[in-house]
């Protein structure tokens, strides 16, 4: 049953990354009270709702840094794990400029930038030869 549609794993992982941008990823970034009222949220309870997304980057966050053990161990593995690292940092210094620029986050979540910048750098002075 494992893998009998394997030759098409392709298709499968480009039908998946679609439908997660489409379906939670653009909406959740774009809109994301917009996104939960579309899933039937009660965004007058917005703690409900803001515990839930919280536990979801939770999830996200400990499934990706258990990746990073498992490509450290797994030398195949590190060239496409350093480059989505490299991305998710890209991309969280970029949410931190914006909410520092539209004055949408606490100056706690600003000086982070400063983290996100030192993050990328070790990153990039850690990256595997390919």
């Amino acid at each position: 049953m494992v893998g009998i549609w394997q030759g098409h794993s392709d298709i499968y992982l480009l039908a998946a990354g679609i439908a997660m941008l489409a379906g939670f990823g653009i909406p959740l970034v774009v809109a994301p009270m917009t996104w939960a009222r579309w899933l039937r949220w009660d965004v007058s309870q917005a703690a409900m709702l803001t515990t839930f997304l919280g536990r979801s980057l939770g999830i996200f966050i400990c499934v990706v840094a258990a990746y990073a053990i498992r490509a450290a161990i797994t030398p195949a593995a590190k060239p496409f794990f350093f480059e989505l690292l490299l991305w998710l940092l890209i991309a969280m210094l970029g949410l931190h400029v914006f909410g520092a620029m539209a004055k949408a986050q606490p100056s706690t979540e600003t000086a982070e930038i400063a983290l996100w910048v030192a993050l990328i750098l070790a990153t990039l002075a850690f990256y595997p030869a390919r």
